[in-house]
């Protein structure tokens, strides 16, 4: 469970980061207002995933999923999250930052997908 609460941390401080970043991209004109609402529509993607995240926190058994073992879930919304927020950085490759939102909400997709318990 810790691992799961480091997980909804990381995806919050990572979205809290993004928001900043795109919008001093915008305020200083390296990004369009088109572009920035365009990016605030795939963090608030997500966005949903970290709540849903949260949601599963309590009561969640994970064994073997979230270990620290580089191929682990942790380890790759870790890495994942890391590759974000590098690529929020140069946000002027807009098409590098829409894709790596795309892959840590992939990433976390996979990881709820794997301890969700049945009929949710």
């Amino acid at each position: 469970i810790d691992h799961l609460k480091e997980i909804h941390d990381q995806l919050t401080n990572t979205i809290k980061f993004l928001s900043e970043e795109a919008g001093k991209a915008k305020d200083d004109e390296r990004i369009t207002s088109r572009q920035f609402i365009q990016a605030k529509d795939e963090w608030g993607k997500l966005e949903i995933k970290a709540i849903e995240l949260q949601g599963l926190i309590d009561g969640v058994k994970l064994g073997s999923i979230l270990n620290n073992d580089v191929n682990s879930s942790y380890s790759q919304i870790l890495k994942a999250t890391n590759s974000l927020q590098e690529a929020a950085k140069k946000i002027e490759k807009f098409g590098d930052f829409l894709s790596e939102i795309a892959k840590v909400i992939d990433t976390v997709t996979s990881t709820i997908k794997a301890i969700k318990p049945v009929g949710f």
